[in-house]
């Protein structure tokens, strides 16, 4: 008994032909999408801002972001989160916001420390803003100006009342 593979019709050299037209098509379309590098062996990122590279990496990432309609960089909490998790390495933050200052790091803001200090609060605390309506109903209604929130370190907390306390003592004294 013949099996059905001895029985199958072969395909045509017509059909033979039409399928590889279109094999050789679709390979051709999918070469358009693929970076020009040869078989893989091992992973390869392909650098989807290519088309930037004269620029500075910085304006290559933000004019990619205009150009394919999209966020160039992560929101800011996405940041902390990174940093409450240790995906983002203390140090690290802080040896880039020195380089970013330069000789202004250490430049003193009057109450507020250094520039070096006062940009390393912000980023690790966002700045929450609202209307003047929204803010008075805050400190009317919560205890916003007599506590501090949970997740303000005891070292912080100390920091700030010490630093105040010296303030307002200067203040007193001056006015003698």
């Amino acid at each position: 008994m013949a099996s059905t593979a001895d029985t199958a019709p072969s395909p045509s050299a017509q059909t033979v032909a039409s399928g590889l037209a279109w094999l050789e098509s679709e390979i051709h379309h999918a070469a358009h999408l693929l970076p020009a590098q040869g078989p893989i062996t091992a992973f390869v990122h392909h650098n989807t801002l290519h088309a930037f590279e004269e620029y500075p990496f910085d304006e290559a990432v933000v004019r990619g972001g205009a150009e394919f309609d999209c966020h160039p960089y992560l929101p800011e909490e996405d940041y902390r989160e990174a940093l409450a998790k240790g995906r983002i390495f203390q140090e690290d933050i802080e040896a880039a916001l020195r380089e970013d200052l330069g000789d202004r790091a250490d430049e003193w803001l009057g109450f507020l420390g250094t520039r070096y200090d006062l940009r390393l609060a912000m980023l690790a605390h966002p700045l929450r803003t609202g209307p003047t309506a929204e803010l008075r109903w805050v400190v009317a209604e919560t205890d916003a100006l007599r506590s501090y929130r949970e997740e303000v370190a005891v070292s912080v907390r100390n920091r700030v009342v010490h630093r105040t306390r010296h303030w307002v003592m200067r203040d007193l004294r001056n006015d003698d």
